[in-house]
C-alpha cells in the first residue's frame, strides 16, 4: 500500500469522526500528495468559506493549517497530538473560485512535542498564509500500517 493510500485513509476517517468543522471545511478538499512528514491539498475556495470582502475566511485559514499540519506530523509519527501553539500570518486573500494550495509539513517530532509548518499557495504559486504549529505528542498511537508502506 503506498504512504499516499494510507493518508487518504486517515484523511477519510477524519472527515468521519472528528466532528462538523473538520468534516465541513475538509470536504472539499482533495489530497493531491503525501509522504512522511508532508501533504499536499487542494482546494477550490466556496462561497460558504469567505468572509465580507469575497476571499477566504481567515477561520478557514487557521483550520486548514490546524488539519493539513496535523495530518503531516501523524504521517511521519503514527501519532494524533493536541496543539499547545499556533501562528498564522496572512498575506495575501483567496478570491472566492480560486483554487489553493496546502502543504503541510512536519519539522521536527520529538518525544513530547512535534513542530510542522503549512502553507498555503494560490495558483500562480504565490504565498497566501504560513503558519507555524506546535502539538504536545501523547502516547495514542494510529494504526497507519507503516510497515506496509512501499
Amino acid at each position: 500500500m503506498s504512504h499516499k493510500s494510507l493518508v487518504e485513509a486517515l484523511v477519510k476517517h477524519s472527515k468521519a469522526t472528528l466532528g462538523g468543522f473538520t468534516k465541513k471545511n475538509m470536504s472539499h478538499a482533495q489530497l493531491v500528495e503525501a509522504s512522511p512528514g508532508l501533504v499536499k491539498f487542494k482546494l477550490t475556495v466556496q462561497e460558504s468559506d469567505s468572509n465580507i470582502y469575497g476571499t477566504m475566511h481567515g477561520g478557514l485559514g487557521a483550520s486548514l493549517v490546524d488539519f493539513c499540519s496535523s495530518v503531516a506530523i501523524v504521517s511521519k509519527t503514527s501519532r494524533w497530538g493536541i496543539s499547545t501553539d499556533m501562528h498564522i500570518s496572512y498575506v495575501k486573500g483567496a478570491p472566492v473560485g480560486s483554487e489553493i494550495t496546502i502543504i503541510g509539513r512536519c519539522d521536527k517530532a520529538g518525544k513530547t512535542l512535534a513542530f510542522s509548518s503549512c502553507d498555503i499557495l494560490n495558483s500562480k504559486g504565490d504565498l497566501l498564509l504560513k503558519g507555524q504549529h506546535t502539538k504536545f505528542m501523547g502516547t495514542e498511537l494510529i494504526d497507519l500500517g507503516m510497515d506496509s508502506v512501499e
